[in-house]
Formats: structure tokens, sequence, C-alpha cells
């Protein structure tokens, strides 16, 4: 298991179950200081070529920011046609009803769960 700290919420990878788990909100001030998670987050999808789940239902805030760097990160394994990526979301977290759709207008393999 690795464990990211960014701002006021971890992200936590479990090679075991290719499952990276997000927590807390996440208010990195620009997209230079989201260049360690999107490294941690490459760094995962080395690690589960295949299957890839991100699971946001804890994570209560993320500015544009961060979703800019998931974004990039989704199109990153587009491109390269792997992992595939599923994603688990908490309708009750508003900015996660407005902006998790538009993960799958990025790329269609994206899986989005309740």
């Amino acid at each position: 298991m690795k464990k990211l700290t960014a701002g006021e919420s971890t992200i936590t990878y479990e090679e075991s179950n290719a499952l990276l788990v997000f927590d807390g909100s996440m208010r990195l001030a620009n997209m230079q200081e989201y260049d360690v998670v999107a490294e941690f987050l490459r760094e995962a999808s080395e690690l589960s070529p295949t299957d890839l789940t991100l699971d946001l239902r804890s994570l209560r805030f993320l500015n544009s920011s961060g979703i800019t760097t998931l974004s990039l990160f989704i199109l990153a394994c587009k491109k390269n046609g792997n992992p595939k990526i599923t994603v688990l979301k908490n309708d009750q977290i508003s900015w996660q009803q407005k902006s998790i759709t538009n993960f799958k207008k990025l790329w269609d393999d994206v899986e989005i769960k309740d």
C-alpha cells in the first residue's frame, strides 16, 4: 500500500485491488502543485496495467486544477489504451455531480459507478 498526502487530502493506492482511494479535500493552488498527484496516478497505472479503480466517494472537494489533473490522467490512459478506468462517485457531493460524468466524455471506456 502506498499513500500520498496532498494538502488536506490523502490518496491511498492498494496494489492488490488496483484501487486508488481519495479522501478529504484537495485544494492545491495550481497545476504545478498537482504534479505530485499526477506522478502518483501515473505510477499506480503502471502497477495496474489492466484495470484501475478511482474511489472518489470520500473526496469532499476537488478544485478545477485537480479536475484537470484527473482529466489529463484519463486522457493518458486512453492514449495508452490501458488501464481500464472505473470511477466510484458519491452523488451527495456537488462537485462530483457536476464533473465526474465528463470523464466518460473524455474516454468512452471509463466506467462510472455510484
